[in-house]
């Protein structure tokens, strides 16, 4: 059956689905994707809300894999996309089109349960007292009913202490020398996926394979990126380094804790009491070392929360390397006196973390990688002070280039805001994609009758009259949403103006239910959004993106300002630093193209579906006063503009009836 019979009305989707209606731009989005996959050559859509893309990139895939034999990787960004993929669009095609095709939901080793770590929980009594003792009864009892032994099908959120002492653990596996192997969740899900054609991920877990060298996902030729404009921020954090104190004291701790005297070491029964002693004695060593360095980090930089460039090598002393390093030694020098398998593995994997751990802080304080940009992170916690290091690679480009887009094809790209004023190159030059057929495909929902689109231009200019301009927003921002009696979402670009309008908000917004990012879990936050009939919601960048919430309980989508990126912020003013000794302007060539799609993900939360009706606000006079603004402006639909808000109430109260 030809792609385009496949979408008639009288086809097979068509029969399936209630009120369906024929969509031009998805049955030309799934060609397009047949195309590539006949054709091996890389495929970049921007496809609009309402395209239905996951459809279009799924028929022919679902084709092409079983025609050919073939594995396909599907790697979302967000978790509500990979679950809306696996639990209803891949299972309504098996159904649907009558093929016999294989899927597969792929995590991340750590979501699954050991339950050889479970038994040597129970078996040393790592967990005797406290909240952490009822949890791991709850999960004994949980895995005699589970068949896949996913932490996400737990009827409540286990602690992250208890977790990680009974997950599944790469380095600390026995494979198929365990003694639990044939029930061994994990095992069970690989076992799946190898035999599967359509493998679902996302972004992180795509990458951890790729820095893994493939030691994750099977063998797959080709790869669908959805929500492709995330896909350089999670290329860069997994591609780069990492060590904070938390980190360190969570594996010191592993291995021997001095409160608890539990740990590795305390579980070693053929290790001689000289030999544990020493152990012991170099993890104290390497406590007090960490306490030391990173102590002396923050008397040097303060306690506040901050992040801060390290553009010259060894601004730091590394007091921590060193005795990281003779732990990983003594550890590995057990390994001649112990013969359980278990024990050696274990031995093995802690060993292997104080190496890399030690080795990371080292690359980051002697700043040994080439093109990386360094900085110290500060962040002040109820408990503690979180204090991390970090490496970064200045561009990803070459290297998805190298292991990605050279090696799998095709490779299909694909979001609602990928393009930059109707060009793909911006994204196109951040991800080293070369040689890809490009579409732009625009929304089938009618802005323009559903889309009150209000710009403010006589607000004061935030990069002038930063003050003013922040009290004028908040006024603003409480006449906007009284037209609509809440059912709005108010955008901020940071936590610092989104707390000053949550404080100057909560006098003039009394009828409506005020909700603040960071005082309840995100989706917490939008459990109690969508419930209530009068709420507005305040969030930052978290909210600007893969949040659905159709209908009337969200009308309105206040933009505060244009999320440029924060200069200031370590990595972003490192890549501006490149892009101006490669002759370019970092303004024009990267934080307005980035700002722009951003800008278009904030606009894209408000219409979900063709019967939804509503007002974005854009509360930043600079899209009508500078020469940049333009561009924000052409890269959204058409709608209705408004510029008085006494005109805005009236056109809203009419189109509501």
């Amino acid at each position: 059956m030809r792609i385009d019979e496949i979408f008639e009305a009288d086809g097979p989707i068509g029969k399936s689905l209630p009120h369906y209606e024929l969509r031009p731009q998805q049955v030309e989005m799934a060609k397009a994707v047949e195309e590539a996959t006949g054709k091996e050559r890389h495929l970049i859509v921007e496809a609009g809300t309402g395209v239905g893309k996951s459809l279009a990139y799924l028929i022919p895939f679902i084709y092409w894999t079983t025609d050919e034999d073939r594995k396909v990787v599907v790697s979302t960004y967000t978790k509500a996309l990979q679950e809306q993929l696996f639990k209803k669009d891949i299972p309504f095609l098996r159904e649907t089109l009558g093929i016999d095709f294989r899927f597969a939901l792929c995590l991340g080793g750590e979501n699954y349960l050991c339950l050889r770590r479970l038994n040597q929980v129970w078996q040393h009594g790592l967990l005797q007292t406290g909240g952490g003792s009822a949890e791991l009864e709850k999960i004994s009892h949980w895995k005699e009913e589970t068949d896949t032994g996913l932490r996400l099908e737990l009827s409540f959120e286990p602690s992250e202490k208890v977790w990680s002492l009974i997950c599944r653990e790469p380095d600390l596996c026995l494979g198929k020398r365990c003694p639990f192997r044939d029930n061994c969740y994990y095992a069970k899900a690989r076992a799946i996926q190898a035999k599967a054609h359509i493998l679902v991920v996302n972004h992180h877990l795509f990458f951890a394979n790729l820095a893994l060298g493939g030691k994750i996902l099977p063998d797959y030729q080709a790869v669908v990126f959805d929500e492709a404009q995330n896909l350089e921020e999670v290329a860069a954090s997994y591609l780069g380094l990492q060590v904070s104190n938390s980190q360190v004291k969570f594996l010191l701790d592993t291995i021997y804790n001095p409160k608890t005297e539990k740990g590795l070491i305390s579980r070693l029964g053929e290790v001689g009491n000289k030999s544990r002693e020493d152990l012991i004695e170099k993890v104290d060593k390497a406590r007090k070392a960490s306490d030391i360095f990173f102590s002396d980090i923050l008397e040097q930089f303060g306690y506040d929360t901050m992040s801060r460039r390290m553009r010259k090598a060894n601004l730091l002393d590394n007091l921590l390397s060193g005795p990281l390093s003779t732990l990983s030694k003594a550890l590995k020098e057990l390994l001649d006196t112990v013969s359980d398998e278990e024990d050696r593995q274990e031995i093995k994997g802690y060993a292997q973390r104080c190496h890399a751990l030690g080795q990371g802080l080292e690359n980051i304080i002697e700043q040994k990688l080439d093109d990386y940009v360094y900085w110290l992170e500060i962040i002040p916690k109820r408990r503690y002070t979180r204090t991390a290091l970090y490496g970064s690679p200045l561009n990803v480009a070459p290297l998805l280039k190298k292991y990605v887009f050279d090696i799998t094809r095709p490779a299909v790209l694909t979001s609602a805001t990928l393009s930059v004023n109707k060009s793909f190159q911006f994204i196109e030059e951040r991800l080293g994609l070369e040689e890809s057929r490009e579409l732009l495909l625009d929304s089938p929902f009618d802005y323009r009758n559903q889309v009150l689109l209000y710009i403010s231009d006589d607000l004061p200019d935030p990069s002038h009259e930063l003050e003013a301009y922040q009290e004028e927003v908040i006024a603003r921002i409480s006449k906007i949403v009284k037209i609509t009696s809440g059912r709005a979402f108010v955008l901020f670009t940071s936590y610092r103006m989104l707390n000053k309008a949550y404080a100057g908000l909560q006098g003039s917004l009394n009828e409506v239910n005020l909700l603040r990012q960071g005082d309840l879990p995100r989706w917490k936050l939008l459990e109690s959004f969508k419930k209530e009939e009068k709420a507005v919601l305040l969030g930052t960048n978290t909210f600007w993106q893969g949040i659905d919430v159709p209908g009337r309980a969200l009308e309105c989508v206040v933009i505060s300002k244009l999320p440029f990126a924060v200069p200031d912020n370590p990595l972003v003013e490192a890549r501006l630093e490149y892009l101006a000794s490669e002759g370019k302007d970092p303004f024009i060539s990267y934080q307005v193209p980035q700002a722009i799609i951003m800008f278009k993900q904030g606009f894209g939360r408000l219409i979900r579906h063709r019967r939804d009706l509503g007002i974005v606000a854009i509360l930043d006079p600079r899209v009508r006063s500078r020469g940049y603004g333009r561009t924000f402006l052409n890269s959204l639909p058409p709608c209705r503009e408004v510029r008085n808000v006494e005109e805005l109430a009236r056109l809203y109260r009419k189109w509501r009836g």
